[in-house]
C-alpha cells in the first residue's frame, strides 16, 4: 500500500511539472489589457485593445480611460512580414491605420519564425538574442509560454507569446519609443 501510494505522489508531482503552458487564443472578440508606462510623462496608464476583425486589415477597437478611444487597423501582410512595432498615443475617436512594415504591439509571423529557430531576430532595427529565462511569466494567473530576448546593448527586453499564429508582445521594455507596456490579463 505504501508503494501504490509513493507511486501515486509521483505520479501527480510529475505531472505537474510537465503540465503544457497557457496560450491563449486570439480571436475576433478577444480583450488584450495591458499596463503602459509613457516615459516622458512619467505617467502609467491602463489600455484594452478589443479584437474587432480578423481580417485583412485586422482591427483593433482601443480604450484608455481618462483619455478616449479608437480603432486601429493592421494591414494583414504587417502580421505576417513587419519588422517593425509601434505604439504611440492615437488620435480619440479616430482611425489610426498601422503600415505594412509594422505590427501593434505583436511579431509578425516571420519574426516569431526567424526568432524561435535560430533564438535571434531584429525587430525595430535591434537585434535580439533569446535567453534562458526562469522566471515565470503569468497571463490571467496561468502560467503563460513565453520566450523571452535582450538586446545586444541589453538596453531593450521583450517577452513573446509563443504562438505562431499570434505572437503577442506581452511586455516590452525599450522597444517602442516613449512607452513601456506589460499584458495585464486577457479575454479570450
Amino acid at each position: 500500500m505504501k508503494k501504490i501510494f509513493l507511486s501515486l505522489v509521483f505520479f501527480i508531482v510529475a505531472s505537474s511539472t510537465f503540465a503544457q503552458k497557457y496560450i491563449p487564443v486570439i480571436k475576433t472578440g478577444s480583450v488584450l489589457n495591458f499596463s503602459i508606462y509613457l516615459k516622458n510623462m512619467g505617467q502609467n496608464a491602463d489600455l484594452s485593445l478589443t479584437v474587432t476583425s480578423l481580417n485583412d486589415p485586422i482591427t483593433m477597437h482601443w480604450n484608455v480611460p481618462g483619455y478616449g478611444g479608437g480603432e486601429f487597423e493592421m494591414p494583414v501582410k504587417s502580421l505576417e512580414n513587419a519588422k517593425k512595432t509601434v505604439l504611440s498615443p492615437p488620435t480619440p475617436d479616430g482611425v489610426t491605420k498601422i503600415n505594412t512594415d509594422e505590427t501593434l504591439m505583436v511579431l509578425s509571423k516571420a519574426l516569431y519564425t526567424e526568432a524561435t529557430s535560430t533564438k535571434t531576430f531584429e525587430l525595430n532595427s535591434i537585434k535580439y538574442a533569446i535567453i534562458p529565462d526562469t522566471a515565470v511569466y503569468k497571463i490571467n494567473d496561468k502560467v503563460t509560454d513565453i520566450f523571452h530576448a535582450v538586446s545586444a546593448d541589453k538596453k531593450s527586453e521583450i517577452w513573446v507569446l509563443n504562438s505562431p499564429d499570434y505572437p503577442i508582445i506581452c511586455q516590452a521594455k525599450g522597444v517602442t519609443k516613449g512607452i513601456d507596456f506589460y499584458l495585464t490579463s486577457i479575454k479570450e
